[in-house]
Protein backbone atom coordinates (compact mmCIF):
# COMPACT_ATOMS: atom_id res chain seq x y z
CA UNK A 1 0.00 0.00 0.00
CA UNK A 2 1.40 3.43 -0.91
CA UNK A 3 2.35 5.82 1.87
CA UNK A 4 -0.03 8.67 2.65
CA UNK A 5 1.56 11.91 1.51
CA UNK A 6 2.08 14.87 3.86
CA UNK A 7 -1.06 17.05 3.83
CA UNK A 8 -1.08 20.60 2.58
CA UNK A 9 -0.56 23.50 4.91
CA UNK A 10 -4.30 24.07 5.26
CA UNK A 11 -4.81 20.64 6.88
CA UNK A 12 -1.69 19.26 8.54
CA UNK A 13 -2.93 16.34 10.58
CA UNK A 14 -6.46 15.66 11.71
CA UNK A 15 -5.89 13.86 14.95
CA UNK A 16 -6.50 14.15 18.68
CA UNK A 17 -6.69 11.87 21.70
CA UNK A 18 -10.26 11.03 20.68
CA UNK A 19 -10.32 11.65 16.95
CA UNK A 20 -13.82 10.26 16.44
CA UNK A 21 -15.23 13.19 18.44
CA UNK A 22 -13.96 15.56 15.78
CA UNK A 23 -15.82 14.14 12.84
CA UNK A 24 -18.75 12.09 14.04
CA UNK A 25 -20.48 14.38 16.57
CA UNK A 26 -23.78 15.88 15.40
CA UNK A 27 -23.02 19.33 16.72
CA UNK A 28 -19.35 19.35 15.85
CA UNK A 29 -16.25 18.96 18.07
CA UNK A 30 -16.30 19.90 21.70
CA UNK A 31 -12.91 21.60 21.45
CA UNK A 32 -11.46 23.70 18.69
CA UNK A 33 -7.84 24.55 18.04
CA UNK A 34 -8.23 26.09 14.56
CA UNK A 35 -10.78 26.68 11.83
CA UNK A 36 -10.65 25.02 8.44
CA UNK A 37 -10.54 27.98 6.10
CA UNK A 38 -9.48 27.88 2.44
CA UNK A 39 -8.96 31.09 0.50
CA UNK A 40 -10.68 29.50 -2.52
CA UNK A 41 -13.82 28.53 -0.56
CA UNK A 42 -16.71 30.77 0.39
CA UNK A 43 -17.35 31.67 4.00
CA UNK A 44 -18.87 28.90 6.03
CA UNK A 45 -20.70 31.20 8.40
CA UNK A 46 -21.93 29.95 11.74
CA UNK A 47 -22.66 26.49 10.35
CA UNK A 48 -19.09 25.78 9.29
CA UNK A 49 -17.40 22.50 10.07
CA UNK A 50 -14.59 23.04 12.58
CA UNK A 51 -11.57 20.78 12.29
CA UNK A 52 -8.71 20.38 14.75
CA UNK A 53 -5.32 21.09 13.18
CA UNK A 54 -2.16 19.67 14.70
CA UNK A 55 1.39 20.39 13.64
CA UNK A 56 2.68 17.08 15.00
CA UNK A 57 4.26 14.98 12.25
CA UNK A 58 4.31 11.23 12.29
CA UNK A 59 2.84 8.07 10.78
CA UNK A 60 -0.69 8.14 9.48
CA UNK A 61 -3.04 5.35 10.50
CA UNK A 62 -5.71 4.04 8.16
CA UNK A 63 -8.34 5.18 10.69
CA UNK A 64 -7.05 8.73 10.44
CA UNK A 65 -7.30 8.63 6.66
CA UNK A 66 -10.91 7.43 6.86
CA UNK A 67 -11.67 10.27 9.26
CA UNK A 68 -10.26 12.75 6.73
CA UNK A 69 -12.50 11.31 4.03
CA UNK A 70 -15.59 11.56 6.26
CA UNK A 71 -14.78 15.17 7.03
CA UNK A 72 -14.30 16.00 3.35
CA UNK A 73 -17.64 14.40 2.55
CA UNK A 74 -19.29 16.61 5.16
CA UNK A 75 -17.64 19.67 3.65
CA UNK A 76 -18.83 18.77 0.15
CA UNK A 77 -22.43 18.55 1.37
CA UNK A 78 -22.65 21.80 3.34
CA UNK A 79 -20.46 24.28 1.46
CA UNK A 80 -22.19 27.19 -0.28
CA UNK A 81 -21.72 26.81 -4.08
CA UNK A 82 -18.55 28.52 -5.16
CA UNK A 83 -16.73 29.13 -8.42
CA UNK A 84 -14.70 25.98 -7.82
CA UNK A 85 -17.08 23.53 -6.11
CA UNK A 86 -15.81 20.45 -4.34
CA UNK A 87 -15.90 17.46 -6.70
CA UNK A 88 -15.95 13.68 -6.23
CA UNK A 89 -12.70 13.58 -8.13
CA UNK A 90 -10.99 15.31 -5.19
CA UNK A 91 -11.70 12.24 -3.05
CA UNK A 92 -10.61 9.91 -5.85
CA UNK A 93 -7.24 11.66 -5.94
CA UNK A 94 -6.86 10.91 -2.22
CA UNK A 95 -7.72 7.23 -2.79
CA UNK A 96 -5.07 6.97 -5.51
CA UNK A 97 -2.47 8.10 -3.01
CA UNK A 98 -3.53 5.55 -0.41
CA UNK A 99 -4.18 2.41 -2.44
CA UNK A 100 -2.09 0.69 -5.07
CA UNK A 101 -3.95 -0.94 -7.96
CA UNK A 102 -3.17 -4.62 -8.49
CA UNK A 103 -4.00 -6.64 -11.62
CA UNK A 104 -6.79 -9.19 -11.21
CA UNK A 105 -6.14 -12.61 -12.72
CA UNK A 106 -8.92 -14.51 -14.47
CA UNK A 107 -9.06 -18.14 -15.54
CA UNK A 108 -9.04 -18.99 -19.22
CA UNK A 109 -9.07 -22.14 -21.32
CA UNK A 110 -5.40 -22.71 -20.58
CA UNK A 111 -6.08 -23.08 -16.87
CA UNK A 112 -5.54 -26.61 -15.60
CA UNK A 113 -6.65 -27.53 -12.11
CA UNK A 114 -3.72 -28.66 -9.95
CA UNK A 115 -5.92 -30.95 -7.83
CA UNK A 116 -5.13 -34.67 -8.20
CA UNK A 117 -7.09 -36.38 -10.96
CA UNK A 118 -9.60 -38.84 -9.47
CA UNK A 119 -9.98 -42.11 -11.33
CA UNK A 120 -10.71 -45.79 -10.79
CA UNK A 121 -10.68 -49.04 -12.72
CA UNK A 122 -13.94 -50.66 -13.78
CA UNK A 123 -15.64 -53.03 -16.18
CA UNK A 124 -18.82 -52.16 -18.09
CA UNK A 125 -21.62 -54.40 -19.32
CA UNK A 126 -24.84 -53.45 -21.08
CA UNK A 127 -28.13 -54.33 -19.37
CA UNK A 128 -28.30 -57.51 -21.46
CA UNK A 129 -25.08 -58.64 -19.72
CA UNK A 130 -22.93 -58.35 -22.83
CA UNK A 131 -19.29 -57.54 -22.04
CA UNK A 132 -17.11 -55.09 -23.93
CA UNK A 133 -14.02 -56.61 -25.57
CA UNK A 134 -11.26 -55.22 -27.76
CA UNK A 135 -11.65 -57.01 -31.09
CA UNK A 136 -9.12 -54.92 -33.05
CA UNK A 137 -6.68 -52.13 -32.19
CA UNK A 138 -9.42 -49.50 -32.59
CA UNK A 139 -12.76 -51.28 -32.10
CA UNK A 140 -14.86 -52.47 -29.19
CA UNK A 141 -17.48 -55.19 -29.51
CA UNK A 142 -20.23 -56.33 -27.14
CA UNK A 143 -20.73 -60.08 -26.58
CA UNK A 144 -21.54 -62.58 -23.87
CA UNK A 145 -18.54 -64.08 -22.12
CA UNK A 146 -18.30 -67.05 -19.77
CA UNK A 147 -15.65 -69.22 -18.17
CA UNK A 148 -12.24 -68.94 -19.75
CA UNK A 149 -13.36 -66.17 -22.13
CA UNK A 150 -14.12 -63.76 -19.25
CA UNK A 151 -10.51 -62.53 -19.29
CA UNK A 152 -11.15 -60.84 -22.65
CA UNK A 153 -13.34 -58.22 -21.02
CA UNK A 154 -11.90 -54.70 -21.27
CA UNK A 155 -10.73 -52.98 -18.09
CA UNK A 156 -11.47 -49.26 -18.22
CA UNK A 157 -9.83 -46.42 -16.31
CA UNK A 158 -12.64 -43.96 -15.64
CA UNK A 159 -11.37 -40.44 -14.85
CA UNK A 160 -13.39 -37.52 -13.48
CA UNK A 161 -12.61 -34.51 -15.69
CA UNK A 162 -13.76 -30.93 -16.22
CA UNK A 163 -16.99 -30.37 -18.12
CA UNK A 164 -20.29 -28.53 -18.13
CA UNK A 165 -21.72 -28.13 -14.63
CA UNK A 166 -24.76 -30.32 -14.01
CA UNK A 167 -26.18 -31.58 -10.74
CA UNK A 168 -26.97 -35.03 -12.19
CA UNK A 169 -24.47 -35.69 -14.98
CA UNK A 170 -20.81 -36.25 -14.18
CA UNK A 171 -18.16 -35.63 -16.90
CA UNK A 172 -15.77 -38.58 -17.26
CA UNK A 173 -13.18 -39.91 -19.68
CA UNK A 174 -12.93 -43.64 -20.51
CA UNK A 175 -9.48 -45.02 -21.20
CA UNK A 176 -8.55 -48.66 -21.72
CA UNK A 177 -6.18 -49.73 -18.99
CA UNK A 178 -2.52 -50.04 -20.11
CA UNK A 179 -3.40 -49.47 -23.77
CA UNK A 180 -3.04 -45.66 -24.17
CA UNK A 181 -6.46 -45.75 -25.86
CA UNK A 182 -9.43 -43.50 -25.04
CA UNK A 183 -12.98 -43.56 -26.26
CA UNK A 184 -13.59 -40.41 -28.29
CA UNK A 185 -16.27 -38.96 -30.57
CA UNK A 186 -15.80 -37.65 -34.10
CA UNK A 187 -17.63 -37.15 -37.37
CA UNK A 188 -17.54 -39.77 -40.10
CA UNK A 189 -19.62 -39.50 -43.27
CA UNK A 190 -21.57 -36.66 -41.64
CA UNK A 191 -22.57 -38.73 -38.59
CA UNK A 192 -21.24 -38.70 -34.99
CA UNK A 193 -19.08 -41.78 -34.49
CA UNK A 194 -17.51 -43.55 -31.51
CA UNK A 195 -13.84 -44.43 -31.91
CA UNK A 196 -10.76 -45.47 -29.98
CA UNK A 197 -8.02 -42.86 -30.13
CA UNK A 198 -4.35 -43.39 -29.29
CA UNK A 199 -2.95 -40.78 -26.89
CA UNK A 200 0.43 -39.81 -25.42
CA UNK A 201 0.74 -41.58 -22.04
CA UNK A 202 2.87 -38.69 -20.76
CA UNK A 203 0.00 -36.23 -21.22
CA UNK A 204 -3.13 -38.32 -20.58
CA UNK A 205 -5.25 -38.59 -18.58
CA UNK A 206 -5.56 -34.95 -17.55
CA UNK A 207 -8.13 -32.83 -15.75
CA UNK A 208 -9.08 -30.75 -18.80
CA UNK A 209 -9.61 -33.31 -21.53
CA UNK A 210 -10.54 -32.25 -25.05
CA UNK A 211 -14.31 -32.29 -25.47
CA UNK A 212 -14.32 -35.29 -27.83
CA UNK A 213 -13.03 -37.46 -24.97
CA UNK A 214 -15.67 -36.35 -22.44
CA UNK A 215 -18.85 -38.30 -21.66
CA UNK A 216 -21.52 -37.09 -19.26
CA UNK A 217 -22.34 -40.03 -16.99
CA UNK A 218 -25.90 -40.16 -15.69
CA UNK A 219 -26.52 -42.78 -13.01
CA UNK A 220 -30.03 -43.90 -12.07
CA UNK A 221 -30.20 -46.58 -9.40
CA UNK A 222 -27.74 -49.27 -10.52
CA UNK A 223 -27.74 -48.32 -14.23
CA UNK A 224 -25.88 -45.59 -16.06
CA UNK A 225 -25.65 -44.01 -19.48
CA UNK A 226 -22.82 -42.11 -21.16
CA UNK A 227 -23.76 -39.08 -23.27
CA UNK A 228 -21.20 -37.50 -25.59
CA UNK A 229 -20.22 -33.98 -24.51
CA UNK A 230 -19.23 -33.23 -28.11
CA UNK A 231 -22.57 -34.42 -29.49
CA UNK A 232 -25.42 -33.97 -26.98
CA UNK A 233 -28.18 -36.63 -27.09
CA UNK A 234 -25.78 -39.18 -28.59
CA UNK A 235 -24.87 -42.08 -26.31
CA UNK A 236 -22.45 -44.99 -26.07
CA UNK A 237 -24.65 -47.82 -27.33
CA UNK A 238 -24.67 -51.55 -28.06
CA UNK A 239 -26.81 -53.57 -30.40
CA UNK A 240 -29.22 -56.34 -29.45
CA UNK A 241 -27.28 -58.66 -31.77
CA UNK A 242 -24.28 -60.58 -30.44
CA UNK A 243 -20.78 -59.44 -31.32
CA UNK A 244 -21.64 -56.12 -33.00
CA UNK A 245 -19.39 -53.07 -32.52
CA UNK A 246 -20.05 -50.59 -29.75
CA UNK A 247 -21.23 -47.35 -31.37
CA UNK A 248 -22.57 -43.84 -30.77
CA UNK A 249 -26.36 -43.83 -31.04
CA UNK A 250 -29.13 -41.27 -30.67
CA UNK A 251 -31.98 -43.64 -29.78
CA UNK A 252 -33.07 -44.08 -26.16
CA UNK A 253 -35.75 -46.57 -25.21
CA UNK A 254 -35.64 -48.30 -28.58
CA UNK A 255 -33.87 -51.34 -29.91
CA UNK A 256 -30.38 -50.00 -29.21
CA UNK A 257 -29.05 -50.34 -25.66
CA UNK A 258 -27.71 -47.26 -23.87
CA UNK A 259 -27.87 -48.51 -20.27
CA UNK A 260 -24.85 -50.12 -18.60
CA UNK A 261 -23.86 -51.61 -15.27
CA UNK A 262 -20.44 -51.04 -13.73
CA UNK A 263 -18.16 -53.26 -11.71
CA UNK A 264 -15.40 -51.41 -9.85
CA UNK A 265 -12.09 -53.29 -9.81
CA UNK A 266 -9.44 -52.81 -7.14
CA UNK A 267 -6.06 -51.53 -8.42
Amino acid sequence: MAAVPEPACEVMDLYSGNEDDLFFEVDGPTQMKALFQDRDLCSLGDGGVQLLVSHVHGGRSFRQVVSVIVAMEKLSSILVPCALPFQDGDLMALFSCIFQEEPVSSWDDAYVCDAPLRSFNCRLRDVEQKCLVLSSPCELRALHLNGENAAQQVLFCMSFVQGDANSQKVPVALGIKEKNLYLSCGMKDGKPTLQLETVDPQSYPKKKMEKRFVFNKLEIRDKMEFESAEFPNWYISTSQEEGNPVFLGSTKGGRDIVDFTMEIVSP
